[in-house]
């Protein structure tokens, strides 16, 4: 058997890549993979990191700031599968958004992170010794960025990854997430106890997010992370209830991203934000905003849109596009709403605001997530409106009764009615799903340009309700509303790892590699 694809590529990927190239590839690194050379003490506890150039290329995979890859991972895939953007470039004729994406897509995600992310953790593994709370940031970086993956595609490797192993079994979804939650258990043991016993900072001059070296809040996000995980896998894991009810105890020691001075983002001085390139700026202006959210704000009259989207050329409104185009060019599309933002805006991770929508489907299910579902549910959107500036206008908001409308197409046809009744005020009186709904609707507004959460949460739940694609070039997908449910793996690790593939598509995926097969949280019965 030939050498799984996904290790062979470390060396030709990992630490030399782009701006770490020269400090990555030291030349006494194999000088570290002894214990006299292992960072000291007082390396771990400062600013002076021997390991800490390595954090950057790191955290790149948590979300991606560089361009091409925000582009082929974010914004194409999981961005237009979540209802935020649409791409307004044919690619070929082989897009996500028309469910038949050539194997570049199909690619990216799975090799570039396993290759490029594990190549460095690896040699933080080595330097540190696995141990210490500079590996255990490299831990949370790891499910951050794991999760995404696993998210995409279903089983992957995980608890086997060893550094110099070859031909990774796979572990089912079920058996990463458990893994996952360990290593955040672990993690957040460590740092906390690390933060304890003095000012919490760590590494301050690698950390390229907006925490800035404090672990106190990388503990915070890991825990909100569990959290996360844990509503994710609601519908189908007996653990769920006791993990997020374990996360929302353990707030008082570790805490959860829950103010809007704790959201957390990724910056780079050399860098423009990749949503600013593809749809603000000039230069490539192949993205739009896409037709579902825009419609849901413009019912919704919700002033968050003028920090959204800019306004079309059709009477200064905001219009979007809708998913699953086909045979067009930028600017066919050059007048309608685009994502909006900064050349030099932060890439966002994760908002408070988040925190709060998870709580609120915890207590909607009547697990113990410390007070009531309204609350939480109207927190989340208060600390949105207040993250974009708008907190003057909150009041109408949560008073509006305002139904989610139809998308009328100003200029190519593709105006489509909408089937939801949700209104924003939350009714104690309603029924699960229609309170469900509602919060994640919320959320799902809150959360933009979160594309990944968007994308689990409406598989998940098959909340938002969001417009069909125009076009569907996938045979194995029936069911527009549904769409596509996953990626498949990567015709390059089929070809390097085949075996290995095939014995997890046939044990976990019911022996079907399609994007109609679905994830193991991917069971709501009443999405079927």
């Amino acid at each position: 058997m030939k050498a799984n694809t996904i290790i062979r590529r470390f060396g030709r990927f990992a630490a030399c890549v782009a701006m770490l190239a020269a400090a990555a590839c030291t030349g006494n690194f194999e000088d570290y993979n002894t214990k006299p050379f292992r960072p000291s003490d007082d390396d771990l506890n400062g600013d002076n990191v021997g390991v800490g150039i390595l954090f950057p290329s790191m955290m790149e995979f948590v979300t991606h700031f560089q361009v091409n890859a925000s582009q082929m991972h974010d914004v194409l895939v999981a961005d237009e599968l979540g209802g935020y953007t649409s791409a307004v470039k044919s690619y070929q004729g082989q897009n996500i958004a028309t469910y038949n994406p050539s194997d570049k897509f199909n690619d990216y995600i799975f090799e570039q992170t396993f290759a490029n992310f594990y190549g460095n953790y690896f040699k933080v593994e080595t330097q540190t010794g696995g141990e210490g709370p500079v590996y255990q940031l490299a831990r949370i970086l790891r499910v951050a960025a794991m999760l995404r993956v696993t998210d995409a595609y279903g089983p992957i490797p995980y608890s086997k990854m060893q550094n110099g192993t070859f031909s990774v079994p796979y572990d089912s979804q079920r058996d990463v997430y458990m893994a996952m939650i360990d290593d955040l258990d672990a993690a957040m043991e460590t740092l906390y106890t690390f933060a304890s016993a003095g000012d919490g900072i760590l590494m301050r001059d690698f950390d390229i997010s907006s925490f800035k070296g404090d672990s106190r809040l990388w503990v915070s996000f890991a825990n909100t992370l569990k959290l996360r995980m844990a509503i994710r896998m609601s519908g189908v894991e007996p653990e769920a209830r006791r993990i997020a009810e374990e996360a929302v105890r353990d707030m008082a020691t570790y805490g959860l991203i829950d103010a809007n001075a704790e959201n957390l983002s990724f910056s780079s001085d050399s860098r423009q934000n990749p949503f600013y390139t593809q749809a603000t700026s000039t230069s490539w202006q192949d993205l739009r905003s896409n037709a579902s959210i825009v419609m849901y704000m413009n019912a919704y009259e919700d002033p968050r849109r003028a920090s959204y989207f800019s306004k079309s050329g059709y009477d200064g409104i905001y219009v979007g596009v809708r998913a699953g185009i086909q045979n067009v060019t930028p600017t066919d599309y050059a007048t309608y709403s685009y994502p909006l933002f900064a050349e030099k805006d932060p890439v966002p991770v994760m908002y408070a605001s988040e925190s709060w929508f998870l709580r609120a489907e915890g207590a909607l299910r009547g697990w113990a997530m410390g007070g009531n579902a309204r609350t939480f549910y109207e927190e989340g959107i208060r600390l949105s409106f207040e993250r974009c500036g708008v907190a003057d206008q909150l009041t109408a908001y949560m008073a509006s009764t305002a139904l989610p409308g139809g998308y009328d197409d100003p200029a190519f046809g593709y105006s489509c009615s909408n089937q939801s009744t949700v209104t924003i005020p939350w009714n104690d009186g309603a029924a699960f799903e229609e309170n469900l709904e509602r919060i994640i609707t919320q959320k799902w507004i809150a959360n933009f340009p979160l594309g990944t959460e968007a994308w689990a949460d409406y598989r998940r739940t098959g909340y938002p309700r969001l417009f069909p694609v125009v076009v569907n070039n996938n045979p194995d997908i029936t069911n527009l509303q549904l769409g596509a449910r996953r990626m498949t793996y990567p015709l390059e690790e089929y070809e390097a790892n085949g075996e290995t593939i095939r014995a997890a598509v046939d044990q976990w995926l019911g022996g079907q590699d399609k994007m109609s097969t679905r994830l193991w949280w991917d069971c709501n019965p009443r999405i079927r």
